[in-house]
């Protein structure tokens, strides 16, 4: 009679460890409830063979790094913001109500960084937040309009977005470098200061009173928390009112304050002209000096009024 012989191999497949047996055949007698004893069981024993099979050698599982097509390096090789993320600028463009682009700028590895963003002549600053965020809405001139991003390491990306409503409004902007606090001022229909219809920073209007065809409204855009400073104010009118036809009067004033007065400056205006074309035209001046604080200087005839019909 023959008993069966169990031989086990170990196989071991990533970080687990599983086993398989490998049985050989076995024969038993008719008498195999009974093995019986003394001289016989030694006898049946002696039968035995001397040496179970070795069990098969198996190849054992290799562990690799998988690279993609077309990718660099593995995220081992790719750095790291100290939030886990990877590094790299992104930039996306949205258009939004107004002849507005939402505009978002992402860089996890440039946390608290200066920004500089460039579209149509204009040139504004932003800085990103802890976790290298920027997000500004900006007035077009342009669709569509095109957006050129550029970070202090040098990198730079860019961001198309159209804006199918850019057409429905007259469009000026101011934009001075260094904090000037230069104000970009409207006077519509006949309004003087103070009045509802003088549209300036302090009294904005909205996109929502635009678009119902009311009145204007002005944005201003850019930070100053950050080193050389470019911000801008941008005042838009609808093309279609509700009755109301005459000319908005445009003006550039600046407060002379004891961090402005004496400072030379630089600034541009631009024009969104009917042709789609903007007009820029690069100023350059020096703000009054310190005796003046308290003053304002006001800059005319540098911004074209706007001729409103009614439709």
């Amino acid at each position: 009679m023959k008993l069966a012989t169990r031989a086990i191999a170990p196989i071991i497949v990533g970080a687990g460890v599983f086993t398989i047996g490998l049985m050989w055949p076995e024969t038993r007698s008719a008498d195999a409830q009974s093995l019986g004893s003394g001289p016989e069981l030694q006898a049946q024993l002696d039968a035995l063979p001397g040496e179970a099979p070795s069990a098969p050698a198996l190849d054992q599982p290799q562990r690799r790094l998988v690279q993609a097509a077309g990718v660099g390096g593995t995220m081992t090789d790719m750095p790291l913001s100290p939030f886990g993320l990877p590094c790299g600028l992104s930039v996306s463009a949205m258009a939004a109500e107004g002849g507005i682009v939402a505009l978002d700028i992402m860089d996890p590895c440039q946390a608290h960084s200066r920004v500089v963003i460039e579209h149509s002549g204009l040139n504004l600053t932003g800085r990103t937040d802890v976790m290298g965020l920027l997000t500004m809405d900006i007035p077009v001139f342009e669709n569509p309009a095109f957006f050129t991003v550029r970070m202090p390491d040098g990198t730079s990306d860019t961001a198309l977005a159209i804006v199918s409503d850019l057409g429905d409004y007259f469009r000026v902007g101011l934009q001075w470098n260094e904090d000037r606090q230069l104000e970009l001022h409207a006077l519509e229909f006949g309004a003087t200061y103070g009045e509802s219809g003088h549209v300036w920073l302090d009294q904005p209007g909205s996109v929502d009173s635009a678009m119902a065809g009311e009145g204007g409204f002005v944005m201003q855009v850019g930070s100053t928390d950050v080193e050389a400073p470019m911000l801008a104010q941008i005042y838009s009118f609808p093309r279609d009112t509700l009755g109301h036809q005459g000319n908005v009067r445009l003006s550039i004033e600046a407060p002379v304050t004891e961090t402005n007065c004496g400072q030379p400056t630089e600034a541009r205006t631009l024009e969104l002209q009917e042709d789609g074309l903007v007009s820029v035209v690069e100023l350059t001046f020096t703000l009054p000096g310190c005796d003046a604080v308290g003053d304002y200087l006001l800059l005319q005839n540098l911004l074209q009024d706007l001729r409103v019909a009614s439709n």
